[in-house]
């Protein structure tokens, strides 16, 4: 189930833990969803191509657009998704494994009112989480919300 964690990451859990942080998957069963860990690693998988890329030219046909920087985000939402669907103690302790990602993405990014990002996902922001409302400071990104 979680054998392909790294160690450091699975000695923060049980096994007891890693089975209840399963069970209680966004979309529950044996159907490969990631659960709240799963989630977390490609939250901050993602945090960290987005942050490699500020560093590439525009023309480089690998780096994230606009609409990457919004699949992003609703990783994020399906990470917070998870993480209620565990018991208070629980997600306390996966969202230390989340902080990191947060932090990197906190890291580049500036406050923003998100109505370029609303435009780009095709979402109303109320209610959303901080992450709607931060947008990268350099990079192509940048310049593709320009654009809006």
């Amino acid at each position: 189930m979680h054998d392909d964690l790294p160690e450091e990451v699975r000695a923060l859990f049980t096994d007891d833990e890693l089975a209840e942080i399963a069970e209680n998957k966004p979309e529950p069963g044996d159907n490969g969803k990631p659960d709240a860990i799963g989630l977390s690693r490609a939250w901050s998988l993602q945090v960290e191509k987005l942050d490699r890329d500020r560093g590439l030219p525009h023309a480089d046909r690998s780096v994230w657009t606009e609409h990457d920087l919004a699949g992003a985000l609703f990783m994020r939402d399906f990470v917070e998704d998870a993480l209620r669907r565990l018991r208070p103690g629980l997600a306390d302790k996966v969202r230390r494994y989340v902080t990191p990602g947060d932090d990197l993405f906190r890291s580049f990014t500036a406050d923003d009112p998100g109505d370029r990002i609303a435009k780009i996902a095709r979402i109303d922001l109320t209610g959303r989480g901080w992450w709607w409302f931060r947008v990268p400071t350099s990079g192509p990104i940048v310049q593709d919300l320009a654009k809006y």
